[in-house]
């Protein structure tokens, strides 16, 4: 049997679930996991067993013509009519997006495919734009096959691989195994998790030789990226003036938002003929205090879900100066700034590891566009024109 485009990927995956096998079956064995000497109260939890039927082959189910024939060649390695016509689906959308946008095609009728449309036809856009694709896929599992990543580049290869993957999923549940992900893949899914995973590994292998980069270097790129990655932004100190409304228990004589809106506004109108901020606040406020709040990069996730508007405008704001009225939830607010600081970058010791994925993610793209560039493309006009639009 021809070996896989992922055989590889697949070993490394089943070595890694018999480890987890290994080390769930002697953690049960230890003191206190379940057994003699376990916490008498545990039942014994039966694995989840779930009989599938078994699943049709897709690589039987597809016309044998569709992998042995080829749209066109990359270095001599066949883009079969099944990957361009898989790829010719799922591209579909980004048609009508395209032409959406640019030439304002609301409703793709049946003569979408053929129309032109200031000299560009849908068709013969998207078959350049899949070709493309496959021209970077290639490459891509060129580099991958000559760097021992996979065996096989084939799509038919691939075909037998998901046979295997699926058939594999269905025992694990037939016994009771834990898998992660889909009970099943679908083709195009594989497809995806398998090319996702094979730049993973290319780019582990090409950092150990043409991606390699010294310390010093890593260090020439942190300085060059930090302002766009690794800038911590300021720390904002606001005073806060907030008005809420809407019916709340404990709460009899609560506002509505008109009468809220009609308050802050008058409190706006009061700040802007002098009145302190802080003497507001406590008048407004319905704890009867100054509400302090501070934002940075620390706080910036506990802001997006409870106070994203506070922290949008706060952060807008110079020291001393006093916002507009803004609503949030149930509730009116003007802010001022009383502190604002820089916090400078995260030093390069802590984000050692997020500069190196960057560094290789940038230079694997430099390399697959440069590769690209240079790759001998042959096209079977033939079966190029012939490639159906699913």
């Amino acid at each position: 049997m021809t070996r896989n485009v992922i055989g590889l990927t697949l070993m490394f995956l089943a070595v890694l679930i018999a480890i987890a096998y290994q080390v769930a079956a002697e953690s049960s064995q230890a003191p206190g996991s379940g057994g003699q000497d376990g916490p008498p109260h545990l039942p014994e939890v039966s694995p989840r067993v779930e009989i599938l039927p078994p699943t049709p082959s897709v690589y039987d189910s597809v016309p044998e013509e569709s992998l042995t024939k080829h749209v066109a060649k990359v270095n001599g390695d066949p883009v079969s009519v099944r990957l361009f016509e898989r790829r010719l689906a799922r591209n579909r959308f980004a048609a009508f997006g395209y032409f959406g946008r640019t030439y304002g095609v609301t409703t793709p009728g049946a003569d979408f495919w053929s129309t032109s449309y200031e000299g560009e036809v849908p068709a013969e856009w998207l078959k350049q734009r899949v070709l493309e694709e496959c021209v970077r896929i290639k490459i891509e599992l060129g580099l991958a096959k000559e760097n021992g990543v996979v065996p096989d580049t084939s799509y038919a290869a691939f075909l037998r691989a998901l046979d295997r993957e699926n058939e594999r999923r269905r025992e694990c549940l037939a016994k009771g195994e834990p898998i992660y992900g889909p009970k099943q893949y679908r083709e195009d899914e594989f497809f995806l998790y398998v090319i996702n995973n094979v730049r993973i590994a290319v780019k582990r292998a090409l950092w150990k030789g043409r991606l390699y980069a010294s310390e010093e270097t890593l260090e020439e790129y942190y300085e060059w990226a930090k302002e766009k990655y690794f800038d911590r932004g300021d720390r904002v100190k606001v005073w806060a003036i907030e008005i809420i409304y809407g019916r709340r228990e404990g709460y009899p004589e609560s506002l509505t938002r008109d009468e809220a809106k009609a308050k802050i506004e008058e409190a706006k109108k009061r700040l802007d003929t002098g009145e302190r901020f802080e003497d507001l606040a406590s008048e407004h406020n319905e704890n009867g205090f100054l509400n302090e709040y501070v934002f940075d990069y620390e706080t910036r996730s506990i802001d997006k879900s409870h106070r994203a508007s506070k922290r949008e405008e706060a952060m807008r704001l110079c020291e001393g100066e006093i916002s507009d009225i803004y609503e949030e939830m149930n509730s009116f607010f003007i802010l001022k700034c009383v502190e604002k600081e820089k916090l400078g970058y995260l030093p390069f010791e802590d984000v050692r590891g997020r500069v190196k994925k960057l560094y290789v993610d940038g230079k694997y793209e430099e390399l697959i566009d440069n590769l690209m560039s240079t790759a001998e493309v042959e096209i079977n006009e033939d079966r190029y024109a012939a490639a159906r639009l699913r």
